[in-house]
């Protein structure tokens, strides 16, 4: 009796397991602890002159860093850095976006950069206060195939040509590089963390690999742009359960 009781219960398992493959559903496994969101900080600073956006916790201009990390734990607030004199917070474009792995395979970092013809601010969180710059950065079972980005305020226009959508496989490798190339003209910085920009030149080396990136790798940029070294960086996020 408890025999057929067990291949029932067994039978049933299977059933529900081939029902959700017909519906295309995929079960999701539990994440083990150390894993589940990717929590993404986005920083943005000025001094009247120049908008610089950052997104990563390791970049050599330390006073400027996030608190971008891979967690259990849902972070509850955007960390920034103090930044360095004569810089300061600009908070209506700061916020945190916690990316629940639960919820998908592909992490669409979408990438939404605005011009005012004084200020270039990128944008990649879908969560800033600043609503009308928002972006559709989200984790999905699908990657997304066009940006999504919001109407911005009077005065800004898309500046499409860095503009784009990044669907990274999280389960393709151990680890997440966010890789991040800041640019300047002396007119403007220009903050880019995506490798497949229309701008081909200013391009990044943003990936998901089962080698840890160790070194930024960061397009030669156009005629009178240069590199801005110092807040150039890449940050190699390990999704191994429960890695530090």
């Amino acid at each position: 009796m408890r025999l057929k009781k067990a291949v029932r219960s067994w039978r049933s398992a299977i059933v529900a397991v081939l029902s959700l493959a017909v519906l295309g559903l995929t079960a999701t496994p539990a994440m083990a602890a150390g894993d589940r969101y990717v929590n993404l900080h986005q920083c943005v600073y000025s001094n009247n002159s120049f908008l610089y956006t950052n997104v990563l916790s390791s970049t050599p201009n330390t006073a400027f860093n996030t608190g971008t990390n891979v967690s259990d734990a849902r972070d509850a607030a955007a960390q920034c850095g103090s930044a360095a004199a004569g810089w300061a917070l600009n908070s209506a474009n700061v916020a945190l976006q916690s990316l629940d792995r639960v919820r998908g395979r592909y992490l669409n970092l979408h990438q939404c950069v605005y011009s005012n013809n004084k200020f270039l601010y990128t944008n990649v969180l879908s969560t800033t206060p600043n609503t009308p710059f928002n972006t559709g950065t989200n984790i999905a079972y699908a990657p997304d195939s066009a940006v999504k980005c919001g109407s911005a305020a009077a005065g800004w226009t898309l500046d499409s040509v860095n503009t784009g959508v990044q669907s990274l496989d999280l389960a393709a490798g151990r680890y997440l590089n966010l890789h991040q190339c800041v640019y300047s003209n002396n007119s403007f910085l220009y903050t880019n963390v995506l490798s497949n920009t229309p701008n081909t030149a200013f391009n990044t080396g943003t990936n998901v690999s089962d080698t840890r990136d160790t070194v930024a790798r960061c397009g030669p940029a156009a005629a009178g742009w240069r590199l801005d070294a110092v807040n150039s960086a890449v940050q190699s996020l390990d999704l191994t359960p429960g890695a530090p």
